[in-house]
């Protein structure tokens, strides 16, 4: 076995297929890691396998076909059948001298990686354990290959048959899906394409491990039957108990599937740790004790199989919740019957059998996308699943949450989405005033006033003062762009604070501002002024604020704190109003977050907080990764209208890092990568066979 395994190697380097093979895979993975990883400057390593896989299928023929076609094609494959060595350990020793070479080529790459550390920060665990899984399917195409070079003796015919029967097996999900929309239910994933996509999504799954094993032990035993087929071998006798050796080899190793699945033994590697509830959510849902069953009706979105592997947390925590996957005909029935809408038209029905409440969850609601600005696309940045589905639960178990009103009427409504957004969140009630009046200020917990650029009318400002007196709560974001309201600016004056409209903070210590504009402040968060589980040095970003001042003259009853503040290094710049020529500057420390109590006789008390920038509640920050600013805006709801969230998950962020290099640091690794390396490769093994070539 020794032998013929040196024999096929050697043969690999002694011919072109073997410096062709590592020259394609080198350019087929360096070509998407160039581009993705260090033009668009991502560290998520393993989209760049993902997406070289497609493209090895073509080259991997180069391989297989020389397994067994070529040796048809010479005549000698009748060596095999007369050699001391079985046909069992020749198919073997052929199957491991390629399967080195795909080593080789993985061997190759695994520095990039590291190289890709240098520049950001990247995760390897989840870039190594994505290359463990890729040379998996490699192999396991290897193995198909090899089978197929057994059945021919024409090596074009058994390359275009190999490269037809990889793509097609490759992409038998999607034929299935296609089967599906006809009504034909098959069962998905068992396409090695869709286990590379749970290998390279960060989860470490011995499900996908066995899979990919069984695959390759399956076709090199059906390799192992094709080519005995060709030997004129007259024991019927050992042909049965070869045969049955065979089938017991193939059930056992299904069995061994079936057991990795239902151990489901998996480890999550992933950035924001996407797969694994947080310690909180596994306590709320030990002590929760109504019925429920979530139902994942489907539709237009490949995301089923992450937010399933997502729910079973909750249902492995909780035995009364059960979860169901609708068909395609019970979903539609399910949106036709409850009137579900959804923006992709799937979602989460969530049912509880004690209190007949129920709650649909879009998935929309579930993922959170940002703009690239390299791609001029969105990208999903966050996943929200955990937190929306606690959200729910909380909802259809009858838990009591404050009303929040939100004042319309002064421009405001293109604003408020995304702190709507966070109410939806967080299960509490909402709607909408317009115009204030003490009538429909009635039962409301907190009011919102979110950026108006028209001032409230005398009436308003009466109604809302008299809301306050009667121990209300206002939380109000300030828009610089608006100009001077008189009459919200006396409002807040009442509680001892000022704003100055019509300037704008900039930032001049680097470390308190964005890469992107240094009128992107990130304040710091005053201690004690929130009760918050945001962690000490964790950013919010507050774009484009103007200065709020604390008043000195303000009433013993009313006590004035501050919220967020800047760095002593900002500056505040206004224009002059005549042109737009820069006027005076003054310097920072500045407020751009304050809080107000104001106590009465009777021992109530009403409170304001107030913003000074409207985009840090807006959908471009709330949700985005690296800020804390959606866990700032709970916070400063649950300190105006005290309650118990049930969202006590964070929005897990699954964007990798951003690598920070130059275009000529890009385009050197590029020339590397994609050029000088392959090139090295492939002279180098014309300069051996030439050598080769004049010996003999």
């Amino acid at each position: 076995m020794k032998t013929i395994y040196s024999k096929e190697i050697k043969s690999y380097f002694n011919s072109f297929s073997g410096y062709l093979f590592l020259v394609f895979f080198l350019i087929s993975e360096g070509l998407y890691h160039y581009i993705y990883n260090y033009i668009y400057a991502s560290a998520d390593y393993p989209y760049t396998l993902e997406a070289s896989s497609l493209l090895l299928i073509f080259f991997l023929p180069i391989i297989c076909v020389r397994m067994f076609a070529q040796e048809r094609k010479l005549g000698t494959d009748r060596l095999i059948f007369t050699s001391p060595v079985s046909v069992s350990k020749t198919v073997l020793a052929k199957y491991l001298a390629s399967l080195s070479m795909v080593l080789a080529g993985c061997v190759l790459i695994s520095y990039h990686p590291l190289v890709m550390s240098g520049y950001g920060e990247v995760n390897l665990k989840s870039a190594y354990w994505g290359l463990f899984v890729f040379a998996l399917f490699v192999s396991a195409m290897m193995s198909l290959g090899m089978f197929v070079s057994s059945l021919f003796s024409a090596e074009l015919v058994a390359g275009i048959v190999t490269f037809a029967v990889m793509m097609f097996v490759s992409l038998l999900d999607p034929f299935i899906e296609m089967l599906r929309g006809y009504g034909i239910e098959l069962p998905t994933g068992i396409s090695p394409l869709s286990h590379l996509h749970e290998g390279l999504a960060g989860r470490a799954s011995l499900t996908d491990v066995a899979y990919f094993l069984i695959l390759n032990l399956i076709f090199l035993i059906a390799t192992v039957v094709a080519v005995r087929s060709g030997k004129s071998d007259k024991n019927s006798r050992e042909r049965l108990k070869n045969a049955g050796l065979y089938a017991a080899l193939t059930v056992a190793l299904i069995c061994f599937n079936l057991l990795a699945n239902c151990l489901d033994i998996h480890v999550d590697l992933t950035v924001g740790g996407l797969y694994s509830l947080e310690d909180s959510t596994v306590e709320y849902l030990e002590d929760f004790k109504d019925r429920v069953t979530v139902t994942y009706v489907t539709g237009e979105n490949d995301e089923e199989k992450v937010f399933s592997d997502i729910m079973e947390g909750f249902t492995d925590a909780c035995d009364n919740i059960e979860y169901v996957v609708a068909t395609e005909g019970e979903s539609l029935a399910l949106i036709g019957n409850k009137g579900l809408t959804s923006q992709f038209g799937s979602g989460f029905l969530v049912e509880d059998h004690d209190t007949g409440l129920e709650k649909f969850v879009d998935i929309g609601e579930m993922i959170i996308s940002t703009m690239d600005y390299n791609t001029m696309a969105y990208k999903i940045t966050g996943v929200d699943f955990e937190g929306r589905m606690l959200s729910a639960l909380s909802y259809v178990e009858g838990s009591t949450r404050p009303e929040v009103k939100l004042l319309t009427g002064h421009g405001e409504e293109e604003l408020s989405q995304g702190f709507v957004a966070v109410l939806d969140r967080e299960g509490l009630g909402h709607g909408f005033v317009s115009p204030a009046s003490e009538e429909n200020l009635d039962g409301c917990d907190a009011l919102v006033i979110y950026a108006p650029v028209k001032d409230l009318t005398e009436d308003e400002y009466d109604a809302v003062l008299e809301y306050l007196l009667r121990g209300g709560s206002v939380m109000i974001f300030t828009d610089p762009s608006a100009g001077s309201l008189p009459n919200l600016e006396s409002l807040m004056r009442h509680y001892g604070i000022d704003s100055d409209p019509g300037k704008m903070i900039g930032e001049n210590d680097p470390e308190h501002f964005t890469s992107a504009s240094s009128m992107e402040l990130l304040p710091i968060l005053c201690d004690g002024a929130l009760e918050t589980d945001i962690r000490k040095g964790s950013m919010i970003v507050c774009p484009y604020a103007s200065p709020i001042r604390m008043r000195s003259n303000i009433g013993e009853n009313v006590e004035v704190t501050p919220i967020l503040k800047t760095s002593d290094e900002a500056t505040v710049i206004w224009y002059a109003e005549d042109d737009e020529t820069e006027g005076e500057t003054e310097n920072g420390p500045f407020y751009v977050g304050i809080k107000s109590r104001e106590t009465y006789a009777d021992g109530t008390d009403s409170e304001m907080i107030v913003y000074s920038s409207p985009y840090l509640a807006s959908d471009m920050f709330l949700w985005n990764g690296p800020y804390v600013n959606e866990r700032l805006t709970v916070a400063s709801i649950m300190e105006l209208a005290p309650y118990k969230s049930p969202v006590l998950a964070p929005v897990k962020n699954v964007e990798n890092a951003v690598l920070a290099l130059s275009s000529q640091e890009s385009t050197l690794i590029g020339i590397l990568y994609i050029g000088l390396i392959p090139a090295v490769i492939f002279i180098g093994g014309c300069l051996r066979l030439m050598r080769r070539r004049k010996r003999y």
